[in-house]
């Protein structure tokens, strides 16, 4: 731990310990107070008391998708305090999300490629929390950029079977599209979710409503801009869908179907649109995939088709997307295409929900601070980007092998080594190159 234990726990210590925050509501009265850690506490509770390392869940669903009700006083159970009024009616917690990334590439035809380097890759700091049985809030800043960015920032109405959220929220979009980052297998999305994501990119701030049955979900969502990504975006409207189905869905196996798909509409004064997809991870930026410039966009369209489920332990998935971006003078098609598997070693369930279809985090059955191991998760990936339709657009393709070292819940440790492939028709790479790439990653989520 950065600065060591000793530094840590006097900062968290204080802070907590001097916490006393009433709030009258409805004629009861909140009071929040912690007179100091025992030994089993150790340094994270200091840790969530500087605000260092704060985290990122949603409030836990029982099996039958209610919202389990929080315990009165200071909950430590999702790894950050939980502070929960006396009559269980209103709760608020801090969370965050840090991923620190490094990577080197070799074996490029091109010297410049083979590069070495590290990123803080993800920064988050928020808050969230519940108002009654029904009313979820948070909200949550990227601060890993150049500026802070808004990621999460919503409301959202939820009873066991539906859901409506109003804000700027992550959107439905193919299973690693709809899931969060810190449930995803590999250190970057695949490339279906990536390469064929409308303009607004992966948030937008509008209106999604949500409906779920026993071993189905259909999710629907009218969206403007993210206000994360302004440099992007340009008053875009997206109309989004997207729905799964288990056929069969038992304890121990699922099988998923999904479909989704979106309608965006550009405003008349957008002059060009591209996208540049990075390719074997995100920390060397001279190896990508460009759809380069696209003169006078209308509009554009995408969809795409999910199969996969798991089986005990063991897990596989196959997803394809295409976009088609509609411009004065011609029509483009991007194709995605991604193909993954994985067994967990240790045992651990997958990290599959069968109620909304995503990736989740895997909760080791024997942690570190248990004396345990942790989880152990071995993952192979290919996929395949195609943006040859457009004039200078490129293409790629990379198969990966992932190692995921979970120590707690809220702690994992990746490794990914990918054999990739691009070819570009123009600029400074142009033509085919291959090579590997070796990166890793810290990633801390409550």
């Amino acid at each position: 731990m950065v600065g060591g234990e000793k530094n840590w726990r006097p900062c968290g210590q204080r802070l907590l310990r001097h916490i006393a925050y009433s709030l009258d509501s409805g004629g009861s009265v909140l009071i929040f107070k912690v007179s100091g850690f025992g030994p089993a506490a150790g340094v994270w509770p200091a840790i969530a008391g500087c605000a260092v390392l704060l985290s990122a869940t949603s409030p836990a669903f029982a099996a039958d998708g209610v919202p389990t009700p929080p315990t009165a006083g200071v909950n430590w159970d999702k790894g950050t305090p939980e502070f929960v009024s006396a009559d269980g009616q209103f709760s608020f917690r801090l969370k965050g999300r840090m991923m620190l990334d490094a990577a080197t590439t070799s074996g490029s035809s091109y010297p410049l490629r083979n590069r070495s380097g590290d990123e803080l890759r993800t920064l988050r700091l928020g808050f969230d929390g519940m108002v009654g049985d029904h009313l979820y809030y948070t909200f949550e800043t990227d601060f890993a950029g150049d500026k802070p960015a808004v990621k999460g920032a919503y409301i959202a109405w939820r009873t066991p079977h539906s859901e409506l959220t109003v804000g700027n929220r992550l959107s439905e979009r193919g299973v690693e599209g709809s899931s969060s980052s810190d449930g995803t297998p590999f250190m970057e999305r695949n490339a279906v979710a990536s390469a064929t994501a409308p303009l607004k990119g992966f948030y937008g701030l509008g209106v999604i409503g949500k409906v779920y049955g026993r071993d189905w979900h259909i999710a629907a969502q009218v969206a403007g801009d993210d206000p994360g990504n302004r440099g992007v975006a340009r008053d875009t409207v997206t109309y989004m869908v997207r729905g799964h189905w288990n056929p069969i869905k038992t304890r121990q196996a699922a099988v998923h179907l999904g479909a989704w798909g979106f309608y965006e509409n550009y405003p008349s004064d957008l002059a060009s649109l591209s996208r540049t997809t990075t390719w074997a991870g995100h920390v060397n930026d001279r190896l990508q995939v460009p759809l380069g410039a696209l003169r006078d966009p209308v509009g554009g369209i995408g969809y795409g088709l999910e199969l996969g489920g798991v089986a005990g332990p063991r897990w596989s998935f196959l997803e394809v997307g295409r976009r088609e971006i509609e411009t004065r003078t011609e029509h483009v098609e991007v194709e995605a295409l991604s193909v993954s598997a994985g067994w967990m070693i240790t045992g651990e369930t997958p990290s599959y929900s069968p109620r909304g279809g995503t990736l989740t985090k895997v909760a080791p059955k024997s942690p570190l601070s248990k004396g345990g191991l942790g989880a152990l998760e071995i993952a192979v990936r290919y996929q395949l980007l195609d943006n040859t339709d457009a004039a200078t657009g490129g293409k790629g393709q990379e198969a990966s092998v992932g190692l995921n070292w979970r120590l707690e819940e809220w702690m994992r440790l990746m490794v990914n080594l990918s054999h990739w492939e691009v070819d570009h028709k123009v600029g400074r790479y142009a033509g085919n190159d291959t090579g590997e790439s070796l990166a890793g990653r810290v990633l801390v989520s409550f």
